[in-house]
């Protein structure tokens, strides 16, 4: 038996490792660059593992955690491969389909959970077609396929604002890439369009590089509290909700924007060099030319299922796909009951299917559960922790950063009293930040390697607030050389803060 999984991200290398737990034999994971993780090495910051591991990982620790997990379990690995196409090969057949009694006792449902879920001697298999500037062209052949290939972003030309293209207009995934892998600065001044996390993350890391951060434009505040707080606030970022770009303007390089209220009103011109959107996400599953993921062991998960503002979300259902993936195939690790159970309650068209969980017990229960958080006053917060427009100042005076949640808190002062945390952190942090604010810095530093330029880096513990500039201009004159990997010191009480500077992704020599 033959699983294959088409993406080497944090969702597929956790369906890839649950598969291969749960008894599924050979489970070959397929991934374009050179280097597993998806996107999660490029991301710097924080914010990874808090609800599964109580951490709050990098992106490039959480990718490396999971690189590991997947090197152990035994997971066959392909990178720097592309799949061109799945191709069906025969029809499943339920294995009871020449029993008539037997069929008769048995309704639709009942033979469809059979069929899916305890796997059947005349299953379908999958040719998966791929390339690979090392092997060419090749087809493998597999008995179940997991999609885990994750979203691309929406472009400028797709938000239909008319404007010259020139030089200086990225997607923020694009500079990201640039600024924490490639050690290339966009520019100089830029306009963020977008008020999500991306968006927020990328003013924070831009200022920190030194690039003047004009403002950022959104329809509403969509981004995590501790977002919020840490990159935006922070640094004294204007945002300006209710507003878009409704102009580009430059020829070789971009000269400026037009921007005006979303329901209409008077523009105003904005000059800049650069121009990032972060204006959503669109699944990448062009790949599955017309067939339906949750029938005849094609199973999707991740990003590419339904696009989860926590990674830890995006674990919790690829593990879970990889259960249903291993109990279609009939594996000897899955509780078949337990899986028929799950995939009754995952989705309308089946485990790993395309349609939202109908009912908590699902894949995204957490996910749902967390946006029905309430505190203590008995006010709603909204999904993932994301606070109701302009909420501090009706409910109380401080945003809490620990967690995702981003609980509103009444402090006082005089005596010193919080209310509005559902935990003791809160009042921890509520302390620290009236005494001295204190933040982890994350960033990069320049390695000897021409292939890997850059390294991300942290603080092994949190430095007062107003030091980050003053610890990122010691960090421009680090250089390090391989072989480095996670966790390592690159450099000792970095600017005499007592924190040391550590490693979060790795560096092999040149």
């Amino acid at each position: 038996m033959r699983v294959i999984v088409i993406g080497g991200g944090p969702a597929g290398m956790a369906a890839a490792v649950s598969a291969k737990e749960q008894g599924a034999g050979e489970v070959l994971l397929l991934e374009r660059r050179p280097y597993l993780g998806g996107v999660l090495p490029q991301c710097v910051h924080t914010g990874f593992g808090t609800q599964l591991y109580g951490k709050d990982y990098t992106g490039g620790e959480y990718a490396w955690l999971w690189k590991t997990k997947a090197e152990s379990a035994g997971i066959s690995i392909l990178l720097s491969t592309t799949v061109l196409s799945i191709e069906r090969q025969g029809q499943p057949q339920p294995e009871n389909a020449d029993q008539s009694g037997q069929q008769g006792q048995e309704s639709q449902r009942e033979q469809r959970d059979r069929a899916l879920l305890c796997g059947q001697q005349g299953r379908a298999t999958w040719r998966v077609r791929c390339v690979s500037a090392a092997e060419g062209t090749k087809i493998l052949e597999a008995d179940a396929v997991i999609l885990a290939t994750g979203c691309r972003e929406r472009t400028l030309p797709q938000m239909l604002i008319p404007g010259s293209r020139p030089a200086g207009v990225f997607t923020a995934g694009a500079a990201q890439l640039m600024m924490n892998m490639k050690n290339y600065l966009p520019g100089k001044s830029a306009v963020i369009l977008g008020s999500g996390d991306i968006g927020l993350i990328m003013a924070r890391r831009m200022t920190l590089e030194g690039i003047r951060v004009k403002m950022i434009l959104g329809q509403e505040s969509t981004g995590l509290a501790r977002n919020i707080v840490q990159c935006v606030e922070d640094f004294q970022i204007p945002m300006r909700y209710g507003w878009t770009v409704v102009s580009t303007h430059g020829h070789a390089r971009l000269k400026g924007v037009s921007i005006a209220p979303i329901q209409g009103g008077k523009r105003e011109y904005v000059p800049c060099d650069t121009l990032l959107v972060a204006t959503g996400l669109i699944p990448e599953l062009e790949v599955c030319q017309g067939y339906e993921p949750g029938k005849d062991g094609l199973f999707v998960c991740g990003n590419a299922h339904m696009v989860h503002d926590l990674v830890d979300h995006v674990t919790e259902e690829a593990l879970e796909t990889g259960k249903l993936a291993a109990a279609y195939l009939g594996a000897s690790g899955t509780d078949f009951g337990g899986m028929r159970e799950a995939g009754a309650a995952g989705t309308a068209r089946g485990a790993g299917g395309l349609e939202e969980p109908r009912e908590s017990g699902g894949p995204g229960a957490l996910r749902e559960t967390q946006a029905q958080e309430t505190d203590k006053s008995g006010d709603s917060f909204g999904s993932q922790g994301t606070l109701p427009k302009q909420a501090v100042g009706k409910q109380g005076n401080m945003l809490c950063t620990v967690c995702p949640k981003g609980c509103v808190m009444q402090v006082e002062t005089a005596p010193f009293s919080v209310s509005g945390n559902q935990c003791e952190k809160g009042e921890l942090f509520a302390h620290q930040e009236l005494e001295n604010p204190k933040r982890v810095l994350t960033t990069v530093v320049k390695t000897e390697n021409p292939q890997v330029p850059l390294l991300s880096v942290r603080t092994d513990r949190a430095i007062d607030k107003s030091s980050l500039f003053q610890v990122m201009k010691a960090v421009k004159k680090i250089t390090v050389a391989g072989p480095i990997r996670p966790g390592k010191v690159v450099a000792q009480d970095i600017a005499g803060t007592g924190a040391d500077l550590v490693a979060t992704w790795n560096v092999e020599s040149p």
